[in-house]
């Protein structure tokens, strides 16, 4: 089975260098640092976009430069685990979600929820869970299985609401304008997934390669509208301006999860696992 696993970095780090793996570096057309990895600024690439797409630009090197069975995208210090893996944390997190939904009554931040992550501070553990998944990634693809994603964020509003205090609403209204007129299929996910609690974040997945280009066209060409759209209506002068940094990489993250919710309700065959998170300050 052939599998490839971009591995987003930005800066030097540990290697995540396992089979089905392939470190690639982002935003490299602008950067200054040359790390000893796969490039995103080859072939057919929008490096240069990186600054607002973040890790997307590793997600869209790897659809149109290579050929696999499955693709997917991980980032240096977020990986995917094995199932089943981490019982007890789990019990830890539904607590911890409980504590701050009974505070979010009182709490300015109500919406912040809890991510669906686990903290590993080790980087030798880190390599190590990495190396399990690598090993373990044939038998979670196996069975005719289309997707494996993230376990989803729980917000305490919708997830529309959160994203209205951290991004101007118009850009949130032109990309839910972009979906239905150019994605109608798509549509009715779409705004199920903005209308819920739930988030498959992190941009992070691992598809069937139907799947995947499928997901890749449904994300880059609402992107691309949204970013001429937005200059052409005068909602902002131009894409470089401040207050659109990093914009499409947050505004992929609701397509992304836009998608998943689609693929669920297509019935398509799909694994969720726990995230692992490096927190080393030194990163």
């Amino acid at each position: 089975m052939d599998i490839k696993i971009a591995i987003a970095y930005h800066k030097p780090s540990i290697l995540l260098q396992q089979k089905h793996f392939l470190p690639i570096q982002v935003g490299k057309a602008l950067s200054d640092q040359r790390l000893p990895i796969q490039g995103d600024d080859e072939g057919d690439n929008i490096s240069s976009k990186n600054p607002r797409y973040c890790e997307l630009t590793a997600l869209y090197w790897l659809w149109k430069n290579t050929t696999a069975d499955y693709k997917g995208l991980m980032h240096y210090r977020r990986i995917f685990t094995e199932r089943n893996s981490f019982l007890f944390f789990r019990t830890l997190l539904r607590l911890k979600y409980k504590e701050r939904q009974l505070a979010s009554l009182w709490s300015p931040y109500r919406s912040m929820g809890v991510k669906k992550q686990y903290t590993c501070t080790d980087e030798k553990e880190f390599q190590r869970y990495a190396n399990d998944f690598s090993a373990h990634l044939e038998g979670l693809l196996g069975n005719g299985t289309n997707m494996l994603v993230p376990h989803p964020g729980r917000f305490y509003i919708s997830i529309r609401q959160f994203i209205y205090q951290h991004a101007s609403k118009l850009f949130i209204d032109l990309l839910d304008e972009i979906v239905q007129k150019s994605f109608p299929n798509i549509y009715p996910s779409y705004k199920k997934s903005l209308d819920g609690q739930r988030l498959y974040n992190c941009n992070m997945s691992v598809m069937d390669n139907a799947s995947f280009d499928e997901y890749c066209n449904f994300v880059f060409t609402v992107l691309a509208q949204h970013e001429e759209e937005i200059v052409s209506r005068g909602i902002i002068k131009s894409c470089s301006e401040k207050t659109y940094s990093r914009v499409p990489g947050y505004l992929g993250e609701l397509l992304t999860n836009a998608y998943i919710i689609y693929s669920i309700h297509r019935r398509k065959k799909i694994k969720v696992l726990p995230v692992l998170f490096l927190d080393n300050v030194s990163q």
